[in-house]
């Protein structure tokens, strides 16, 4: 397994945790939900754009 795979894969893990938290807190509710839903999501945007990018690296490599 490459460096890139495994970032790729560490990336997506978080992001399906930061997920998984978003998911909780919102089934929970109330003014921790309203107070944590934006910074959650945030959170696990940046995950999957990192673990996009890991990905377009990833490829970039393999091309040559």
């Amino acid at each position: 397994m490459s460096l890139m795979t495994l970032l790729v894969l560490v990336a997506a893990l978080f992001a399906a945790v930061s997920l998984f938290n978003g998911i909780v807190s919102m089934a929970h509710g109330g003014a921790e939900d309203q107070r944590a839903s934006h910074w959650l999501m945030f959170k696990r945007v940046g995950w999957q754009g990192l673990a996009l990018l890991f990905m377009l690296l990833a490829l970039l490599v393999n091309l040559k």
